[in-house]
């Protein structure tokens, strides 16, 4: 650990758990801070977490109460969340950091190449247009039609994708369309 700093776990008002960062002499810094959490005691402290900044009228003047003078250091105090806990602001929600939160995909773990993305997502909307079920109607099987062409739209607003690579790719799925309709 740096000379001068010290991190401990404590308690806060309402019992719950966080993290304590002092520095002795000096300011601590972001940057600092997430060194220290990534970094410190063989990376213990990696995850995800949040800082209540008290920003309130009372720490302008307040009359001492939240002024130290005399204080020579930092004092930072960081809450953890975890995946699939509350947060410590609102006691409510926690993004979902690692997973979608529709279908449960692990983010970290997805595949980054957009044309193997695009294809997947042609191959299931081909898939749900040529379906024989019953359930299917012309509209749902439009409906798969049209999100496809709206996600390559998305990829080309993006710049994952080129106009040129767009309409290529429109052409090669025109007569899905023309399934879609045709189909009772």
């Amino acid at each position: 650990m740096k000379r001068g700093i010290e991190m401990s776990w404590i308690y806060d008002y309402m019992d719950r758990p966080a993290i304590k960062i002092e520095k002795k002499r000096g300011k601590l810094t972001l940057n600092e801070i997430e060194d220290l959490l990534r970094y410190e005691d063989s990376q213990r402290y990696c995850g995800h977490y949040a800082i209540l900044l008290n920003c309130s009228e009372a720490t302008v003047d307040g009359g001492g109460l939240y002024l130290e003078e005399d204080q020579k250091g930092d004092v930072a105090i960081l809450y953890q969340i975890e995946h699939g806990e509350t947060c410590p602001v609102c006691s409510k929600y926690t993004p979902p950091f690692d997973y979608c939160p529709n279908c449960g995909t692990n983010w970290k773990d997805m595949d980054k190449d957009v044309e193997k993305l695009i294809t997947a997502m042609r191959e299931e909307a081909e898939r749900e247009i040529r379906s024989e079920s019953e359930s299917k109607t012309r509209d749902g099987r439009l409906a798969w039609y049209w999100s496809y062409i709206g996600a390559l739209d998305m990829a080309q607003q993006l710049g994952m994708i080129t106009d040129k690579r767009r309409q290529e790719l429109y052409k090669e799925v025109e007569e899905l369309k023309e399934l879609a309709k045709g189909k009772g």
